[in-house]
C-alpha cells in the first residue's frame, strides 16, 4: 500500500513553476533569429535568464488561417494549463500542441475558459444565448437566455465587446445589451444563470455598429466580481464632451452599479488584476505614449509601474495570470524600443521579468504579440511573424524558462510527445520510437502493456490514467482522460 501511494505521487508530482529573474527593466535589443521549424524552438539568451521560445503552429490550409490565441485579454489556457484554444476553432494539448479536436465554434463563438474548472467553457451568444461547453464530454448545454428588463431580445448581447472577463472565482460577469442607441450593463450571475441587476446608459450605444458601441470601449467586471471598469471610447474632458461627461476609466460597485470614481482620465489598454498586498488595480499605458501605471479600484491614487524612457509607447497588458497575483505582463510591440515581452510587479517597485523577445515587426494590429500569461504565469503566449514582413504569415509561440545552458540561435527539435490529453479512440507516440507503453490507473495499477505510436484504447472504460513510455535511456510520463465513445 505505501508503494502505491509514493507511485501515485510521483505520477502526480507537479513541476514546480519557474520564472525569469528579477531585477530592473533592461533595454536589450536584439536581433531576430532563424525562425524555428513546427514543434521546434530557438533560445534567446540575450534577456537575463534564458528564454525558450517554442513554435507551435504553421498555415493550415483547409482553414487558410495561422491558427493563434484570440487576444491578450482572453485566456488561451484551460484552468490547469493542460489544454488550450485557438478562438472557438480547436482546442490543443499543451504538452505536444496537437490538436484534440474541432469546436463547433458556429454554436459557441465567443467562449472563454471557466477560471475555476478545467473541463468548462462558457459560451455568450449575441443572441442572449449562454452555454457552457464540457470537453471530456464533448457537449454543448443552454444555460440561460438573456432578456432585457421587459423580457424583450437585444439587438446583440456582447461581452466586452471583445475585452471583458469573467470573475476568478466564476460568480459574475458583465455583458452590454443593445436597444437602439441606449446600451444596457447586464450583470449576470453564473452561478444561478440569471440576469442580477440591469443598468441603462441612455444613448451610450450612439450610432456604432452591433460589433462596437459608438461611446464605450468596453464593460467588465475586476478579478474579484466585486467591482466594474467601463472604459469609454473617448477621452475628451472639456465640457462639449459627447456623452454626458463620461470619459477615460470609471469604476461602478457590481452589487448596484453605483458609479464609485474615475481612476484615469484617459482610457487605454490595460486589464485588471491585484497589486503585491492584494488590493484591485487596473493596469494601463497613460495617454497615447506614456508610462506604465497602475490605478487602485478602491480610492484615487496612480502608482508608475515604469517611467523608463524606453518602455514608454504602445503594447499589449494581460493580468489573466490569475493564480499568481501581483504581476501584469507586458510587450513593448515596437521593436526599436527593444521589443520585448515582461512581467512588472505590481508593488511599484520597478522589478521585472523579462520573458525574452517576440522578434515580430508589429507592422499591423494581426501582427502584434498580444502576450497572454498562463494560470500560474510561468509562460507566455504570443504572435511573431519573426520579421517576415513580406506576407501576412504570423506564427504563435510560447515562452519559458530554459536551462542555463542555453545559446542564443540554439534550434531543437520537438521531443517525444504523448497526446492527446482528451482521448476516445486512439493514445499517439511520436518522436523517438517507444521501447513500451505502459497504462496505469489513478491506484498506480499497470493495466495495459503495448509497443509502437498508435494505442487502440476504444475498450478501455472511462477514467483518469497515466502512460509511462520507456525509450532508450529516457522515461516520460503523461495523465490523460479517457471519455466515452
Amino acid at each position: 500500500m505505501v508503494s502505491r501511494l509514493i507511485l501515485i505521487f510521483l505520477l502526480f508530482l507537479p513541476l514546480a513553476a519557474q520564472y525569469p529573474t528579477d531585477g530592473p527593466y533592461r533595454s536589450i535589443h536584439a536581433s531576430p533569429p532563424q525562425l524555428p521549424p513546427l514543434y521546434g524552438y530557438v533560445v534567446d539568451s540575450s534577456v537575463p535568464t534564458p528564454m525558450r521560445l517554442t513554435r507551435i503552429t504553421d498555415y493550415v490550409a483547409s482553414w487558410d488561417w495561422y491558427p493563434h490565441h484570440e487576444y491578450s485579454k482572453i485566456q488561451p489556457w484551460n484552468a490547469n494549463a493542460t489544454i488550450y484554444k485557438f478562438y472557438t476553432v480547436a482546442i490543443y494539448d499543451a504538452q505536444t500542441f496537437q490538436m484534440i479536436r474541432e469546436l463547433p465554434g458556429s454554436e459557441l463563438y465567443p467562449t472563454y475558459w471557466s477560471n475555476i474548472n478545467p473541463d468548462i467553457m462558457y459560451s455568450f451568444r449575441e443572441n442572449g444565448d449562454v452555454k457552457t461547453y464540457s470537453v471530456s464530454q464533448d457537449q454543448i448545454t443552454l444555460r440561460g437566455h438573456i432578456t432585457d428588463a421587459d423580457s424583450n431580445d437585444y439587438e446583440v448581447v456582447k461581452l466586452g465587446p471583445g475585452e471583458g472577463n469573467i470573475d476568478k472565482f466564476d460568480h459574475y460577469v458583465a455583458l452590454v445589451g443593445k436597444r437602439g442607441t441606449d446600451l444596457d450593463v447586464i450583470i449576470y450571475n453564473l452561478q444561478t444563470f440569471q440576469a442580477e441587476l440591469i443598468r441603462t446608459f441612455p444613448g451610450a450605444w450612439g450610432n456604432g455598429t452591433n460589433d462596437f458601441p459608438q461611446y464605450i470601449d468596453w464593460v467588465s467586471v475586476s478579478q474579484s466580481g466585486n467591482y466594474v471598469g467601463i472604459m469609454w471610447d473617448h477621452n475628451n474632458t472639456s465640457p462639449s464632451n459627447p456623452f454626458n461627461g463620461h470619459y477615460g476609466v470609471e469604476i461602478y460597485r457590481r452589487s448596484d452599479m453605483q458609479f464609485l470614481r474615475r481612476i484615469a482620465d484617459y482610457g487605454n489598454h490595460g486589464d485588471f488584476g491585484y497589486d503585491t498586498n492584494g488590493n484591485e488595480v487596473f493596469v494601463q499605458f497613460w495617454g497615447p505614449t506614456g508610462s506604465l501605471n497602475m490605478y487602485y479600484l478602491d480610492h484615487l491614487e496612480r502608482v508608475v509601474l515604469s517611467n523608463n524612457p524606453d518602455f514608454v509607447g504602445e503594447g499589449h497588458i494581460s493580468c489573466r495570470n490569475l493564480q499568481r497575483p501581483g504581476w501584469a505582463y507586458v510587450s513593448q510591440d515596437d521593436s526599436s524600443r527593444s521589443g520585448q515581452i515582461v512581467a512588472v510587479r505590481l508593488d511599484g517597485s520597478g522589478i521585472f521579468e523579462h520573458f525574452g523577445h517576440h522578434f515580430s515587426s508589429s507592422m499591423n494590429y494581426l501582427k502584434s504579440p498580444m502576450p497572454v500569461p498562463s494560470p500560474d504565469g510561468s509562460k507566455v503566449m504570443f504572435k511573431s511573424d519573426f520579421w517576415d514582413t513580406t506576407s501576412q504569415v504570423v506564427y504563435t509561440f510560447i515562452a519559458t524558462v530554459e536551462n542555463p545552458q542555453g545559446v542564443h540561435n540554439k534550434i531543437v527539435s520537438a521531443p517525444v510527445k504523448i497526446y492527446p490529453t482528451v482521448v476516445r479512440d486512439f493514445l499517439y507516440i511520436s518522436g523517438d520510437s517507444p521501447a513500451r507503453v505502459e497504462i496505469f490507473n489513478v491506484l498506480g495499477d499497470r493495466i495495459r502493456f503495448y509497443s509502437g505510436p498508435q494505442l487502440n484504447l476504444r475498450h478501455l472504460p472511462q477514467g483518469t490514467y497515466i502512460a509511462k513510455v520507456v525509450t532508450g535511456d529516457s522515461i516520460f510520463r503523461r495523465k490523460f482522460i479517457k471519455i466515452a465513445r
